[in-house]
């Protein structure tokens, strides 16, 4: 583990001294665009409400998110949270603490076009959860890939993400997890500092069967070059999925190394 933090925040030193600057930012060029590979840290707060088999209870996350673009095609992310979780326990559970940290190793633009391209990784997650309700209490596996397409008439972006999370190790006392997320993502521009994403995404649950939905939405604003904030109200529409909360209200920001955005009449950026 320390040898991929040296790695990550090396890119961020390396990124700073590479071309992964931009003068003007293309509406293809979305950070949100899961096809796009920009040094930037983030950092959002979730709070989801579940009412599950009786228990009613919030689960609250803070996530600090680093992802370092590595040369033209390739991108690392940690992703660090701290979570609290409100559901009855044992009074030897901590009911906050670190959760399941998770690393996307060195994800892989595949093939990229002017209006359309193809990325794969490998996310690993980690069972460093300091309680049994922090994490999943496993190890898992979680090959990514996604496709996107640029509309430009329409000034907007659609992409499909596929994830497929298994199991490999951790308390042998806890289930095992497999299953499939299916996301479509659309992006909207409204203008050079705004945009909308609407992402429904779907989870085919192999252990215990069923399909489930969460409807995720976003609007984001740019009030500088290198920061953007967002809001994403999002709600659960079906199944009974882990994954899957009745409503979700996620608050948050991230800010851009040498990125540079033109938000003057004349430029293409947004």
């Amino acid at each position: 583990m320390p040898f991929l933090f040296l790695l990550h925040y090396w890119g961020i030193s390396h990124a700073q001294t590479s071309a992964d600057s931009l003068k003007t930012v293309p509406i293809k060029a979305n950070p949100d665009d899961p096809s796009q590979f920009f040094t930037r840290v983030e950092v959002f707060n979730e709070l989801q409400h579940h009412d599950r088999n009786g228990n009613d209870f919030y689960l609250n996350q803070t996530v600090l998110r680093t992802i370092v673009k590595i040369g033209k095609r390739f991108t690392t992310r940690i992703d660090l949270p701290y979570v609290s979780n409100s559901i009855k326990t044992p009074a030897n559970y901590k009911s906050s603490g670190i959760g399941d940290i998770s690393f996307r190793l060195l994800g892989y633009k595949f093939n990229e076009k002017p209006r359309s391209a193809f990325t794969i990784s490998i996310e690993i997650s980690l069972n460093t959860a300091q309680s049994p309700i922090l994490g999943t209490g496993k190890n898992l596996l979680i090959p990514v890939i996604s496709y996107t397409i640029l509309i430009p008439k329409e000034k907007m972006i659609f992409s499909v993400v596929l994830q497929q999370a298994n199991s490999v190790s951790g308390d042998e006392g806890r289930s095992d997890i497999n299953f499939s997320k299916i996301q479509a993502i659309l992006i909207k521009a409204w203008s050079k500092r705004f945009w909308s994403v609407l992402a429904p995404e779907w989870f085919v649950d192999y252990v215990n069967g069923g399909l489930s939905m969460n409807l995720r939405s976003r609007m984001t604003y740019a009030p500088a070059p290198r920061i953007n904030i967002w809001i994403t109200p999002s709600a659960g529409i079906f199944g009974d999925f882990i994954g899957r909360y009745q409503w979700s209200l996620d608050i948050g920001g991230r800010y851009f190394f040498l990125r540079k955005m033109d938000f003057s009449k004349k430029g293409s950026g947004k």
